[in-house]
């Protein structure tokens, strides 16, 4: 540690640097306050052991002018004085002295004293180091933080452009077609997901019913619910039997099954003059049907992979006859899954609010089921993607 002694008893100066040197400090001296300030700006101490009496310029006036001098590190400093009053004590104390020792003082209670200033310089310049060091490291932080955000600025209006995009490629919302109406509802847990919706007119007076569900959430997702647009326009184009549209779409997605990845879908074609519905189902969550003749709800499912597990997809089609005032909901496992504790499913739920709503148009029953869904899971989230397609079989004349 470098100890500067300022004191213009020569003999005095002498005998406290005889006294720190073997300690292994180095040690400077100053014989008067002018000297003092000189040696300050070259050797930088961190000690400074100041008589407080001195002529020209005293230890009072040095340390005034420490105070003036800017980015000069703090100097351990203390005074020696022959006045030992409380009045000079505070007067050395507020020109910012960090110990006191009256003349006489006994050599060793200085020495013991210049030792704990050494360790309190010592714990200064650590904690200096440590703050500079964490300076440091918040304004890395600040600026990584900063080039964070603009990122996550961009990643943002990349997925909002997504998003777009994806809304775009689906149907129109609703169909009305002969005596059907179907009204289809979308919600992505993020900007972007996985499931997919599709009604369209086939000719014929028939319409397409789809809707699909890519495993996973975000971009890997929604890639997969992208290609299902091109391969199911490419399917319906060739075919008219919804098993065979699903054996179409299990060939363009068989690349799934490396990766991981599956669709489950419902496909259905039906006839919007007689209700003549077939369908066809590659693993995903059975549709209810409720029959407005008995108010009775009842699933539709037929066996068959998801689409991509397997090389060979075999699924089966079945036909059923719709009458006025039927109800067919579709939707994915974002609603029948969603739930507030993992204990309890929002799908059990479904029936009743067919049976309760059965009178409701479309989107009056996705409101009330939108509703119901949103006090059933309470604070929490919506946990996955979820999409609905709600098809009225209309009164003839309606």
């Amino acid at each position: 540690m470098r100890i500067l002694i300022v004191d213009d008893e020569e003999v005095l100066r002498g005998l406290l640097k005889e006294a720190l040197q073997p300690l292994g400090h180095e040690i400077f001296t100053a014989g008067d306050g002018f000297e003092a300030l000189r040696l300050v700006e070259e050797v930088h101490p961190g000690i400074m052991i100041l008589d407080v009496t001195m002529p020209g310029l005293d230890g009072y006036g040095v340390l005034e002018r420490l105070r003036g001098m800017e980015g000069l590190p703090h100097i351990f400093t203390m005074m020696l004085t022959a006045k030992a009053e409380i009045a000079e004590l505070e007067r050395g104390l507020r020109c910012g002295a960090d110990d006191y020792l009256a003349k006489p003082f006994q050599l060793r209670e200085l020495i013991a004293r210049t030792q704990a200033a050494v360790r309190v310089r010592t714990l200064q310049d650590e904690l200096h180091l440590r703050n500079q060091q964490l300076a440091e490291l918040n304004r890395a932080l600040a600026e990584s933080l900063k080039g964070q955000e603009h990122l996550n600025r961009r990643i943002m209006l990349e997925m909002d452009m997504a998003a777009r995009l994806q809304s775009g490629m689906l149907s129109p919302a609703r169909l009305e077609m002969g005596r059907v109406l179907a009204c289809a509802r979308c919600k992505p847990s993020a900007q972007i997901g996985g499931d997919f919706y599709d009604l369209r007119p086939l000719g014929q007076n028939k319409a397409s019913v789809f809707i699909a569900d890519a495993v996973g959430h975000g971009v890997s997702a929604a890639l997969l619910a992208a290609m299902l647009k091109t391969a199911l326009e490419d399917a319906l184009a060739m075919q008219v039997m919804p098993s065979k549209v699903l054996v179409s779409l299990n060939r363009s997605f068989q690349f799934c099954a490396d990766h991981g990845k599956y669709v489950t879908a419902f496909c259905g074609v039906l006839n919007c003059l007689t209700g003549v519905l077939v369908y066809s189902v590659a693993a995903h969550v059975p549709p209810l049907l409720y029959r407005s003749s008995d108010r009775s709800v009842t699933r539709l499912d037929t066996p068959g992979f998801s689409l991509g597990s397997f090389q060979e997809g075999r699924y089966e089609d079945r036909k059923i006859q719709l009458t006025a005032g039927d109800r067919l909901l579709a939707y994915t496992d974002g609603i029948s899954e969603a739930s507030p504790d993992d204990s309890r499913l929002f799908g059990a739920q479904l029936p009743d609010l067919l049976l309760n709503h059965a009178a409701a148009g479309n989107e009056e029953f996705l409101d009330r089921l939108d509703e119901s869904l949103a006090g059933f899971l309470g604070p929490s989230h919506q946990a996955d993607d979820y999409t609905l397609l709600s098809v009225q079989y209309l009164p003839e004349g309606s």
